[in-house]
């Protein structure tokens, strides 16, 4: 196996319905407040301007709702060992956990609270901590270099536990 190369070990969506459903509510509030302000308040050619802002700003958190749909949690096995890599958006945006960043993976159960709430919560570089919650309940944390520690919501942790802990292919 190739050094930058990377096989997939495991793999799982996220559920996203709760985040979901938030993101499409602010989406349908915004756009619907950017259409009547623009067809009310401007006519000619600012109105023109105006209607291309008020259908493109609403299609743009149209693709935001669409991408967040889809996160990705995948443990992937390369040279360097087991890492931990999350895909936003159909893997356009990755965050990445390399093998030697990790240092321990423990499956428990949170509550929402617990975690700091809905989204993407905390901050690695400044607080140290980061969750990625889109539910309450099983979750994977990470002890990470550094005294810090992600959390994200999985379905069913200890398989994530064993897939980063077993290095034997």
């Amino acid at each position: 196996m190739n050094e930058d190369m990377a096989d997939t070990v495991l793999s799982q969506r996220l559920r996203t319905g709760g985040v979901s459903a938030i993101l499409a509510v602010v989406t349908l509030v915004v756009g619907g407040a950017l259409i009547t302000v623009s067809s009310t308040a401007l006519s000619g050619n600012a109105g023109v301007v105006a209607g291309t802002v008020a259908i493109a700003v609403p299609l743009l958190l149209v693709l935001v709702l669409v991408l967040s749909l889809r996160i990705e949690v995948v443990v992937l096995a390369s040279n360097r060992g087991r890492s931990l890599e999350i895909r936003y958006g159909f893997g356009l945006v990755k965050q990445r956990f390399a093998a030697d960043e990790i240092e321990g993976a423990a499956a428990k159960n949170l509550s929402i609270l617990e975690m700091g709430g809905w989204g993407y919560r905390g901050s690695l570089k400044v607080l140290r901590y980061a969750a990625l919650a889109t539910r309450r309940g099983e979750a994977l944390e990470l002890a990470l270099s550094r005294g810090r520690r992600f959390v994200v919501t999985v379905d069913d942790p200890e398989k994530f536990v064993e897939a980063l802990t077993n290095q034997a292919e």
